[in-house]
This record gives C-alpha cells, structure tokens and sequence, in this order.
C-alpha cells in the first residue's frame, strides 16, 4: 500500500508541475540609456489625456458666447418673426385639463407630453451660439489639445487592458 501512493503522489505531483504555466521573467533595463518614453504608465497616460481634453473643451466652450433669441423658429410663413410666449403653453395646458376631464387618460397624458415637447424644442431652438474672435494659432491650440487628449485617453485605455 506504501509503495501505491508513492506512485499517486508522484503522479499527482508531476500533473501539477505540467499543469502550472511556466513563468519566464526578463529583466528590465534601469538604465537611462535603456528606457523607452513611449512605454509610459497607463494611468498616468489616461491622466494627462483627461486633462487634456477637460482644459481643451473648457476653452472651446468658453470661446463662444450664449444669446437667446425666444421664439425665434417661428418666423417666416407670412407670420411675425416672434412668437407670443403663451401661445406655446396652451396644448400643454389643454392636456392637464383633459387629464382631469376626460376618463381615458392616455389621451390627456399625448397631449401633455406634446405640449411639453413644443416647448423644449422652442426653448432649444431659441439658443444661439456667437463665437468669440480668436486667432487660428488659438483654435488650433484648442482643438489640438482635445485631439491629443483623447489619443492618450483611448492608449491608457488600452494598454491597461492588454
């Protein structure tokens, strides 16, 4: 019986020496000449490209100036260039009253939700957007920030994954 599980265990320990993989380790050159700069960190990559992107997009953003023109879509069709405010608000008026008035509420809830959608897209279409004058060198400045940004986003991304 000595000599059986003798053999087992030499068996079970050659299964496990064949199972476990093989580890190779190389040593990495700490010499200044040795080191690779496109080999840097991934975090550390992600990091920069993240402010990269945030200080680009900030100074695009800050780069335009926001106006509101109410009502402006309307115009044309023989109409008057504005809009009255309140004209806006009546379906969704009337389907807060049908809501109350009527006992299929489905059809109160299609009128709300009309008149709600009327008036995001009045108040969306209504924005404008006026550039501030800036040089060439600068919107390149910005957009090149965001376009470098995002390419050390998208490598620290992937690195970390491989």
């Amino acid at each position: 019986m000595d000599d059986m599980d003798r053999k087992l265990k030499q068996m079970e320990d050659s299964i496990r020496n064949d199972a476990s993989p093989k580890r190779t380790y190389r040593e990495k050159s700490t010499s200044f000449s040795g080191t690779n700069t496109r080999n840097a960190h991934p975090l550390a990559e992600f990091l920069i490209g993240l402010v990269l992107v945030g200080a680009g997009v900030y100074w695009v953003l800050n780069s335009f100036v926001v106006t509101f023109d109410w009502g402006g879509i309307w115009g044309g069709f023989g109409m008057s260039s504005r809009l009255a405010t309140g004209l806006m608000l009546i379906p969704l008026l009337l389907g807060i009253a049908l809501l109350f008035f009527l006992d299929r509420k489905w059809i109160g809830w299609v009128v709300t939700a009309i008149g709600v959608l009327v008036i995001l897209v009045t108040l969306l279409t209504s924005v404008r957007f006026r550039p501030i004058s800036a040089t060439l060198w600068q919107y390149v400045v910005m957009f090149g920030m965001i376009a470098v940004g995002v390419g050390l986003l998208a490598r620290g991304l992937l690195k970390s994954r491989s």
